[in-house]
């Protein structure tokens, strides 16, 4: 069941708010959860802690915290933020992605590598002297201006 609730990131209302619907559209109580966030980095402390404290649902139900990249400014902006979810949830419940290794053919580079004998020959360390990996994007920066303005385009495709 996909269902959007608009609400502020700071907000404790809104995250009873998001529960309650999640409860009505479910049914129950106890349905599982997956929270997918796409954020600003900036706000996954507030978010990811009024998500546990208001938005967990009932047994036997489980959560899952799907947290995509950029995973902090650097080293140890990471190390507070992976500490701060620590403290609300389990390891078994949070993911950390790369949106962008979702795309089909990098997803499948590997097995592409193992399954073609003529590949599998060629593409070692021996044979390899570096790969350049090219990122071309239809758009802009439309809408995301803040976001790079903080963490930056290298910072975005190496985090």
């Amino acid at each position: 069941i996909n269902s959007y609730v608009a609400g502020s990131y700071d907000n404790k209302k809104d995250f009873e708010n998001l529960n309650h619907q999640a409860n009505e559209l479910s049914k129950q109580e106890s349905a599982h959860r997956f929270f997918y966030l796409a954020l600003p980095p900036s706000v996954y402390e507030c978010v990811t802690e009024l998500i546990s404290l208001y938005c967990r649902p009932k047994s036997p139900g489980w959560l899952r915290l799907i947290v995509e990249k950029p995973f902090g400014k650097n080293l140890e902006s990471s190390n507070k933020l992976s500490v701060h979810l620590n403290k609300f949830f389990t390891e078994e419940e949070i993911y950390r992605i790369d949106h962008y290794l979702g795309k089909e053919m990098v997803q499948n580079i590997i097995v592409l590598r193992f399954a073609n004998q003529i590949l599998s020959r060629v593409w070692n360390r021996d044979s390899i002297a570096a790969v350049n990996i090219i990122f071309k994007e239809d758009i802009g920066t439309q809408g995301r201006g803040g976001y790079f303005d903080e963490f930056g385009i290298i910072r975005n495709m190496n985090n």
